[in-house]
């Protein structure tokens, strides 16, 4: 045969290998929960973490957000304490999840203090300077280079596996789901949530260490209840309610997530790479990831957490009321939401001015997801804003709140402001809003310039300065 025939027949042999599915076999789990329970927090307050979704501006956000919080100074009867050290679990969705992955899988043991005299100890200080700088590299290239030469061009359910095999070259070196269990339990780290979607079924699919009981909140069911004893006495069951109970009632599985525990998979041995990367997975970019149980049917196939649910809460919500009982008044929870999602509304600037509609999804792919999100966001705000106010199912603000730390609410001054990484980006007659939009505009990629860094770190530091006073207020106050 001849050689250049023999040449391109072998390529294109290589080439069709690379379209074939990739399957991440997980063996079965004889007795559930996957990890044993640890024992439950202290602390009669619980204090977590949720991290957006927005590939590496979420996870630069998050590092100089991470490094602003651990200096907030905690009074407690045996003296000061970190806010990080407070912190028992952190939920997060996408270039978020990377972000939260390094900083369980790297910070500083348990031992270690995170305050020094004045400010962060040098330990500490030596961790937030690598782990910026690791979340500002570029990881778009040698993924696409790994798809390249592994002959995977053409598949983007492997560049998920592309882009967890860098983040394991680079920061994870090999740990699994088992390594994170181990720390966890030694106190190293909070409890790690990464949030996935299934695409067979719609439903969270939640890659954590936790059983699968923390997460089985009967929402409908207490929902119900709430709404019950708040009908007239003696009215009995009106016909309104009987709608509501039915339409209720069909929503409630759907509410529940799934876990590798639910259906019946041991992943001691998954790389948390590749649970990062399914994460974040974003078709028809990247993955979604394909999980099977001992190779068998039914296949799970698992992407991006933030379809409905950008920022990581709703893992934490449902873990939250699970463990705040409505009857111990002692017992209150607070969540600091680390929001560096893509604003639906910068987008409009562009849209605004460009007559060619279509355009929109060459340059904001996920803007459809987005719309869709936008919507679900809003009706879930009203919903639970109206069921706090009612003192329906959820805690009122005293023994619930809420912070939402967005990188687009920093307030700039003007170009004497800027950091020196920015001072050939901008005018110096610019204006401060003219900062914000740049900043609310910074593109959801797997790579970020040096300028727009610089930017998310410092706005990191002011939203965590303009929340200060609650957080700290919330936490020091006595049950």
């Amino acid at each position: 045969m001849n050689k250049r025939l023999m040449l391109g027949v072998g390529l294109a042999a290589l080439v069709i290998c690379g379209c074939f599915a990739k399957v991440e076999v997980l063996p079965a789990v004889s007795t559930p929960p996957v990890f044993p329970p640890l024992p439950a927090p202290e602390s009669p307050t619980i204090v977590g973490l949720a991290v957006s979704g927005g590939g590496s501006r979420a996870a630069t956000f998050a590092a100089g957000a991470l490094e602003a919080l651990g200096e907030l100074r905690i009074k407690e009867s045996g003296g000061e304490r970190s806010l990080l050290e407070r912190v028992q679990y952190m939920s997060s969705v996408s270039g978020g999840s990377l972000a939260t992955a390094y900083y369980a899988a790297l910070k500083p043991p348990k031992a270690a203090p995170v305050l020094g005299d004045r400010g962060l100890s040098p330990a500490y200080q030596k961790f937030f300077s690598a782990y910026k700088a690791a979340m500002q590299e570029n990881f778009e290239w040698p993924a696409a280079v790994r798809q390249l030469l592994l002959f995977r061009a053409f598949n983007p359910t492997k560049l998920a596996s592309s882009l967890a095999d860098v983040w394991d070259d680079r920061f994870f070196h090999g740990m699994t789901f088992a390594t994170l269990y181990d720390r966890e339990a030694r106190g190293d780290t909070p409890r790690v949530i990464l949030n996935g979607t299934s695409y067979n079924s719609g439903k969270r699919f939640v890659l954590t260490t936790l059983p699968y009981a923390d997460f089985d909140y009967d929402f409908v069911g207490w929902f119900l209840d709430g709404l019950k004893k708040a009908q007239p006495a003696g009215g009995g069951k009106t016909e309104g309610f009987a709608i509501i109970e039915k339409n209720l009632e069909s929503a409630r599985e759907h509410l529940l997530p799934l876990t590798f525990e639910k259906i019946g998979a041991d992943h001691h041995q998954l790389p948390l790479s590749l649970g990062v990367a399914t994460s974040a997975s974003f078709p028809p970019v990247v993955g979604p990831v394909t999980y099977s149980v001992c190779g068998q049917p039914p296949y799970q196939h698992i992407g991006d957490g933030g379809l409905f649910d950008n920022l990581g809460t709703e893992s934490l919500a449902t873990l939250f009321l699970k463990k705040l009982p409505r009857d111990d008044p002692k017992k209150r929870g607070l969540i600091i939401v680390v929001d560096a999602a893509y604003p639906f509304d910068a987008g409009k600037y562009d849209l605004g001015k460009n007559k060619k509609g279509f355009e929109v999804f060459k340059e904001d792919p996920s803007r459809v997801v987005g719309i869709m999100e936008e919507r679900a966001n809003a009706y879930q705000l009203m919903l639970w804003d109206a069921l706090r106010t009612q003192g329906i199912l959820l805690p009122d603000f005293a023994h619930l709140r809420v912070e939402v730390l967005k990188h687009t609410e920093a307030k700039w001054s003007g170009y004497e402001d800027l950091p020196d990484e920015c001072s050939d980006e901008f005018a110096r007659n610019v204006t401060p809003e003219a900062i914000q939009q740049a900043v609310s505009q910074i593109p959801t990629k797997f790579r970020i310039t040096r300028c727009h860094a610089a930017l998310l770190v410092k706005a990191a530091r002011k939203v965590v300065e303009a929340h200060r006073g609650r957080i700290v207020n919330f936490l020091e106050a006595q049950p």
